[in-house]
């Protein structure tokens, strides 16, 4: 069904007439307010929609834009996609070969404990994907050695039906259950033409007890089990999926990990792996792809670091 906002208006002040001729006004403005803040949400999310707008299009750049073009079988998977080979990810860090770097200013997380207006999962039968609208600015990140401020544009998630892998990156060889990638763009290119000015954040997860903050959307996956479902659930700060952190975390200069694969995105590792519990990852494994089967798997293997440097960041307290 296509949203106008013109009829909508109309229909509001239609209300609004009716309502204040009846001398009902305290239901009149409760009833506008409403209204409004349901069209607010949906203005919104239609916003975040890749394709609805150059304030958050890039559909050329995120997992938002995959496609029926590939997938992660014998057939369609990562050997047989047409990318550039060089500056690729995700990588193998190895924790006694990084380069310390240290630094005065720490990490700045601004607005991750906001609470949205909304919050959106979609199963895009790769992934699950989750977006979030707000009422003026997206949460942000800039401080340490980044050149730029960052907003947060989505989270994507990866994970396999074994327990031993799932996780793109790998650290010192050691694969995990889940990863959840949190992608942000950078705040001053409205219009998000190239992959330059991407950050992307990570956080690894180990199978261990329940984590009571990812229950958040947890409850709500059942809703997305087919490929190309969307579901809006509850809103809730981000920094309940995301803990802050500001030191003693990899960077490294890397790529997307989906077609195209653009280069020119930053990684950050969160230092200390989350908890999951065997519950938890039994709820993404019941995903389906848009072949109707459950997505076993949806990792890329890990890219040869070739000449880059791996940094372990460190705030240096003054």
């Amino acid at each position: 069904m296509v949203f106008c906002f013109e009829c909508f208006m109309c229909f509001i002040w239609s209300l609004y007439g009716q309502l204040c001729e009846s001398q009902f006004y305290i239901i009149a403005l409760a009833s506008i307010a409403a209204l409004l803040m349901l069209c607010n949400v949906h203005t919104s999310f239609m916003m975040c929609t890749p394709g609805n707008g150059c304030a958050l299009d890039v559909s050329t750049t995120t997992s938002s834009a995959v496609g029926a073009g590939y997938d992660y079988s014998v057939e369609r998977g990562p050997h047989t996609w047409h990318v550039a080979e060089s500056n690729q990810s995700p990588i193998n860090i190895e924790s006694r070969e990084v380069q310390r770097i240290n630094f005065d200013m720490p990490l700045n997380w601004v607005g991750y404990d906001k609470l949205p207006l909304g919050v959106r999962l979609e199963n895009n039968g790769h992934t699950l994907l989750l977006r979030a609208a707000y009422d003026g600015a997206s949460p942000f990140i800039d401080g340490a050695d980044l050149l730029s401020c960052f907003s947060f544009h989505e989270i994507s998630f990866r994970w396999s039906w074994h327990d031993g892998e799932g996780s793109e990156h790998t650290l010192d060889n050691q694969h995990y259950p889940l990863e959840m990638q949190c992608l942000h763009t950078d705040a001053a290119d409205r219009c998000h033409a190239s992959s330059r000015g991407l950050l992307v954040v990570s956080y690894l997860f180990t199978l261990s007890v329940e984590n009571p903050f990812l229950n958040v959307i947890i409850r709500y996956l059942v809703a997305v089990q087919q490929a190309g479902q969307c579901a809006e659930i509850p809103p809730f700060p981000l920094n309940y999926l995301m803990p802050t952190f500001y030191s003693d975390f990899y960077s490294y200069q890397g790529s997307l990990t989906e077609p195209p694969c653009h280069r020119g995105a930053e990684w950050f590792i969160s230092p200390i792996p989350l908890a999951i519990s065997e519950r938890q990852l039994h709820e993404f494994r019941k995903l389906r792809s848009r072949s109707g089967s459950r997505i076993e798997r949806n990792a890329r293997p890990v890219q040869d670091l070739c000449d880059r440097i791996v940094n372990l960041n460190r705030y240096r307290r003054v």
